[in-house]
C-alpha cells in the first residue's frame, strides 16, 4: 500500500498509480485526491482490464466502467447521525423557545460530492425531527443547500427554526471560521455543525475568540465530523457537544475484501462502511478511539 503524504500531493498520488498499473496487479484500490490530473491512469486500467475499487473518498466522476465498487462512508447517512446527535441536546431548547431559533451548518464546500451529501443529510434528518416535534423549519444561506434539501420547508418569516448554510470561498481553516463566527454571533443561534474536518476545525477555532460553545444555560451546542487533535480536544472538554467519526478501520478491512472478490472475478457492489456517533462520554472506548486520529 502506498500514498501521498497529503492531500495536495497530487502529482505524486498519480505517480504512484501509473506505478501500479505498469505493474499489471489484479485489481487496485484508489482514493483519488483529484480525478482529472489522475484519468489518464485510470484509462490506462481500464484498457489493461485492471478493475479499480473505490474506498473513503473513491473516485468521483472517473469513466464509466473503470470502478467496480466503492468502500466508503454513506455521507448522506453520516450527516443524519450528526443531526440526530445535536437534536439530542437542543430538543429542549427548540421546544421552550418564545421565538425563532437559529442551527447554524457549516460546510467547507459545496461542489464535492461527499460534503454535500453530508450537510444535505444533516439538514433533511434535522428537518424530520423538528417536523416530528410540531415545528417548522426554513433553509437560508448557500444556494446548493437551500435548493436541494429533500424536506419540505417554510418561508424564512414564520419558521420556528431558521438552518443557515454558510460556504466559504476557499477551503481553509481560516475561512470556515469566518463563517461559523457569523453564525455564533447571532443572538438566536442554539447549535452549529461543521461537517468536516475543516469545517470543525474552523468552529472551534471561531469559538477560542468567542467562548460561545458548550452545554451551559445560553450556550451553544456544537457538533462537528471526523477526528483530528483539534476535535478530539474539543469533545474531551466538552467544548463540542459531540461528533460523528467514519470508521477508517471498516474502510480498509472492506476495500481489501472487495479486492479479493474482484481479482476473483467476482461481482462486487457498493459497501457502506459506516460511522459512529461519539462524545465526551465514549471518546476513549477500543470501539470509538481506533476510528480517530490525530
Amino acid at each position: 500500500m502506498v500514498g501521498p503524504n497529503s492531500e495536495s500531493d497530487i502529482a505524486d498520488q498519480v505517480q504512484m498509480l501509473n506505478s501500479a498499473v505498469n505493474a499489471k496487479p489484479a485489481a487496485i484500490g484508489l482514493a483519488s485526491l483529484d480525478t482529472k490530473a489522475a484519468l489518464d491512469a485510470i484509462t490506462a486500467a481500464q484498457s489493461a482490464n485492471i478493475p479499480i475499487i473505490g474506498f473513503d473518498s473513491g473516485v468521483p466522476a472517473a469513466p464509466e466502467g473503470a470502478v467496480y465498487a466503492n468502500a466508503s462512508t454513506d455521507n448522506y447517512k453520516a450527516g443524519a447521525v450528526a443531526a440526530d446527535g445535536m437534536y439530542d441536546g437542543i430538543k429542549d431548547r427548540v421546544a421552550n423557545a418564545s421565538g425563532p431559533v437559529r442551527i447554524g451548518v457549516v460546510n467547507q464546500d459545496a461542489t464535492s460530492e461527499s460534503i454535500c451529501n453530508r450537510g444535505l443529510g444533516f439538514i433533511d434528518e434535522m428537518i424530520t425531527k423538528l417536523s416530528a416535534d410540531g415545528k417548522t423549519a426554513a433553509v437560508v444561506g448557500n444556494d446548493y443547500y437551500v435548493q436541494n434539501v429533500k424536506s419540505p420547508v417554510v418561508d424564512e418569516k414564520s419558521a420556528n427554526v431558521i438552518i443557515e448554510v454558510r460556504v466559504p470561498s476557499q477551503t481553509t481553516t481560516e475561512l470556515t471560521a469566518i463563517e461559523a463566527s457569523t453564525i455564533l454571533n447571532q443572538k438566536d443561534t442554539i447549535a452549529i455543525f461543521g461537517s468536516n474536518q475543516t469545517a470543525a476545525e474552523g468552529v472551534v477555532t471561531a469559538n477560542d475568540n468567542l467562548s460561545v460553545l458548550g452545554t451551559g444555560e445560553g450556550q451553544i451546542i456544537g457538533v462537528g465530523f471526523d477526528s483530528g487533535s483539534v476535535l478530539k480536544a474539543a469533545v474531551t472538554s466538552g467544548t463540542l457537544y459531540g461528533a460523528v467519526t467514519q470508521a477508517p478501520v471498516s474502510i480498509g478491512q472492506k476495500m481489501v475484501d472487495l479486492l479479493v472478490q474482484v481479482a476473483n472475478g467476482e461481482t462486487v457492489s457498493n459497501v457502506d462502511t459506516g460511522c459512529q456517533w461519539y462524545n465526551k462520554d465514549n471518546i476513549a472506548s477500543e470501539e470509538i478511539a481506533q476510528n480517530l486520529y490525530d
